[in-house]
């Protein structure tokens, strides 16, 4: 592993704040599902199986149908792992979820169904990709194999069912918990998949190239033990999170080179490596990881690239969205926050940029929130709004920004697509 860091010695900065106003898709005090009788739900909470104290969304993803994906970590009391935002809704809670695909995919034990999901990925082939941890999050429950799960949306059909044995899953310590897939696709009809998958728990980063499976592990995975404790409103947990979401930088210009930006979540930085580089390491390639310690002005949650390379995050002290275009250089003073929100922003760990082909209008920021630091220290209110779905336009909220691309890049791209000389970091 060689590292190339660009070391930001700004003890402080000076954030440009735009206050651009996100919408307020769907939003819920307490999460509550489309059960298949009122038999069936009474039953649930007699049982512990439903708790609604204890059920958090964590990840979201849109179909180009229209369908709203929605991801469960698999707390105890949380009777479903994967479910579609329903056009049904309760006044004391909110829209309706519906099993996906259906009930008997959530069963406690049953580890040909869906265990424990943290995030959610739909590529340009309409397939849903699924990362089942395998493990509930209670100290007396059987542990299922991590699994890698593609469904194809047209047919609602599981495509793929990928078993990660635990020598991958698991660093040496037998420590893992693998939170986010992200898939790259190539040619027109997805003929070669890589999926990077991080392992927050265990600190590293597991890479499905369509044929195998292999693992890696670095410094570069490693939480900071300066930034382990977040502060978010009246809230300063410690937390011991390794990498918890990443992005692929967008293939713009021709012959450009694709990049995995992740940072862990205990810590201020933020890194990068060639894909090319990632997958061709189990071949004894080397990997050049390049990136800034002390970026960022608090830990990020969520993150997702535009389609003009502008990387949004989700800082957790301010509460915000801040973002950064990766044709400029990687410095504090290229960092813009551009939303901000006390109350909607608490903790965005869902964020995905969709195409105007999903949209029919225009590229969008959509977010999810989850105020997961409440819900850890069992002091939600459940008569208050706790969990939402917010989005806006992107150019609404890079506009006139540090994040738009560069002036001059932006013109080269309007005048031809032929070969440009960019100088890429080494």
């Amino acid at each position: 592993m060689h590292l190339v860091l660009w070391v930001c010695t700004l003890a402080t900065t000076a954030l440009m704040l735009i206050r651009a106003e996100l919408q307020t898709v769907y939003e819920w005090k307490y999460l509550d599902f489309l059960w298949e009788s009122d038999e069936q739900k009474q039953n649930a909470i007699r049982t512990g199986k439903y708790n609604l104290s204890r059920v958090l969304p964590s990840d979201l993803a849109l179909a180009k149908d229209g369908r709203i994906f929605v991801s469960h970590i698999g707390y105890i009391g949380t009777p479903v792992r994967l479910s579609i935002v329903s056009g049904d809704s309760i006044p004391t809670s909110g829209p309706l979820l519906l099993p996906y695909p259906d009930w008997s995919w959530h069963t406690n034990g049953d580890c040909n169904g869906i265990t424990s999901v943290y995030g959610l990925a739909i590529d340009q082939c309409n397939r849903l990709w699924v990362l089942d941890t395998g493990i509930l999050e209670y100290a007396s429950a059987k542990a299922c194999p991590a699994q890698l799960l593609a469904f194809d949306l047209t047919r609602n059909k599981l495509t793929k069912r990928i078993k990660i044995p635990n020598h991958i899953a698991q660093n040496n310590q037998g420590m893992t918990r693998l939170v986010k897939p992200i898939v790259e696709t190539k040619g027109q009809q997805c003929d070669h998949t890589t999926v990077y998958m991080t392992d927050s728990v265990g600190h590293g980063l597991v890479i499905w190239n369509g044929i195998g499976l292999f693992r890696l592990e670095g410094e570069v995975y490693n939480p900071i033990d300066s930034a382990r404790n977040v502060s978010i409103g009246d809230y300063n947990p410690s937390v011991a999170g390794g990498v918890v979401d990443m992005s692929l930088s967008p293939n713009i210009f021709p012959y450009e080179p694709r990049y995995l930006f992740f940072r862990p979540l205990a810590s201020y930085d933020l890194y990068a490596a060639n894909t090319r580089e990632l997958t061709r390491s189990i071949y004894g390639y080397r990997i050049k990881y390049f990136g800034a310690r002390d970026i960022l002005t608090s830990q990020a949650v969520g993150q997702a690239f535009s389609s003009d390379g502008t990387l949004f995050l989700g800082l957790t002290r301010e509460m915000a969205i801040a973002c950064w275009n990766r044709y400029r250089e990687m410095a504090k003073e290229n960092i813009e926050i551009v939303s901000q929100d006390d109350k909607r922003l608490q903790y965005t760990i869902g964020v995905k940029v969709v195409p105007k082909s999903i949209t029919k209008t225009s590229e969008e920021l959509w977010v999810l929130t989850n105020r997961f630091v409440q819900f850890q220290l069992h002091v939600l209110n459940f008569n208050d709004i706790n969990f939402r779905i917010l989005k806006s336009p992107v150019k609404d909220l890079v506009e006139g920004t540090k994040c738009e691309m560069p002036a001059q890049l932006k013109a080269a791209l309007r005048r031809t697509k032929a070969n440009l000389t960019y100088k890429y970091p080494k």
